[in-house]
Parts: C-alpha cells; sequence; structure tokens
C-alpha cells in the first residue's frame, strides 16, 4: 500500500514541475529536445599500448529547466578509425575500436543566455577487435576476435547557441571499460534544438 501511495505522489510531483517547466520552454534558453552530429579526436589505451583515430557519430537528449539548472537524459552512438598494429615475434597484431553506445545524463548550468556549461556521466559499451596475422613460416594461428566491453564515462563540455535553434559543442570526457580499456576524447559538434 504504501509504494502504491508513494508512486502516486512521485508521479504526482513530477507532473506539477514538469506543467510549469514547459510553459517556461518558448523563453528559456537550452531547453527542450536536441540532437547532434559530432567527431573529433579519440585516445585508445590499453595495457600499455595506445592509438589515437577519428571518432563520429550522433546524439540526443532532453534538457529540462530547474531555474538556471538544466537536466537531461541523453544517449549516444559513435564510431571510430582507431586502430594500431604491433610487431611481435611470431606476427603483427592489431587492435581497432569499433562502435560505442553510451546512455547518460548531464547537469548544465546557464552561465548567459547562448552559454551552457556542463557536466555528464553514464553508462558506456564498446566494441573492440583483436586481430593476429602470423608471419610466413610460424606455426602460430590467425584469429580475429571481437568483444563488447562495458564501461562508465564522464565528461564535461560547453554549448553555445548559435540561435535559438542552432548550437555548438565542445568536450572532454574520458570512458573506462572492462579488461583495463579506457579512452580519451576531444570531440566538437553541431546540433539542432527542436
Amino acid at each position: 500500500m504504501f509504494r502504491k501511495i508513494f508512486a502516486t505522489a512521485v508521479a504526482i510531483s513530477v507532473l506539477g514541475l514538469s506543467a510549469p517547466a514547459f510553459a517556461q520552454q518558448a523563453d528559456e534558453p537550452f531547453v527542450g529536445p536536441r540532437i547532434a552530429v559530432i567527431g573529433g579526436w579519440d585516445r585508445i589505451d590499453h595495457d600499455g599500448e595506445n592509438g589515437s583515430g577519428f571518432v563520429y557519430g550522433g546524439n540526443a537528449g532532453y534538457d529540462v529547466p530547474i531555474g538556471n539548472v538544466r537536466l537531461a537524459p541523453e544517449v549516444e552512438v559513435t564510431g571510430s578509425t582507431q586502430k594500431s598494429c604491433f610487431a611481435e615475434t611470431a606476427g603483427r597484431r592489431c587492435e581497432r575500436a569499433d562502435r560505442d553506445f553510451y546512455a547518460g545524463g548531464r547537469i548544465g548550468y546557464v552561465v548567459t543566455p547562448s552559454v551552457l556549461l556542463y557536466g555528464k556521466a553514464g553508462y558506456t559499451n564498446g566494441r573492440f577487435t583483436d586481430r593476429f596475422s602470423p608471419a610466413t613460416g610460424s606455426t602460430a594461428v590467425t584469429f580475429d576476435r571481437r568483444d563488447n566491453r562495458s564501461g562508465f564515462r564522464l565528461g564535461a563540455g560547453v554549448e553555445y547557441a548559435l540561435t535559438q535553434k542552432f548550437f555548438v559543442t565542445g568536450e572532454y570526457r574520458y570512458s573506462n571499460y572492462s579488461a583495463d580499456f579506457s579512452r580519451n576524447q576531444i570531440i566538437g559538434g553541431v546540433g539542432f534544438r527542436f
């Protein structure tokens, strides 16, 4: 019984808070649904080895105003050109970053009507490929393995409103995955707010 009462109270509170927020959206900056195309520098570190490439993709979110604070759930899908190859005694091994899925949230603060500073955190799942090609005459076996690795992402950035609808972003983020994989990225983006 207590759970039903609690759930009802939470639902009423959310509806009560969201109604004024929706009414204010037309006048407030950095509010409502948004999408962006992103790209930038991507560096993968694993077991003392590293390599850089270009990351590309897109994200979407929904910003809710609470005074000058903005809260937003967001999702993102990216790919990467990062690939690192290393000579080994029996052949050559290459590691490559593939697609990455991210789901999390961000909290921002409206510094001016055109500038939003924000931080973000969430869950990320990256796919990494490990390929080994044996040297000529070697008895080693060729393998091509793809692994999905889960982890967390932390980041910080700035969003600048070019107009009421269009914006640009700059962001740094760090992701940490299982099996000692990590990545650092510096990202730029161009987006549209509905």
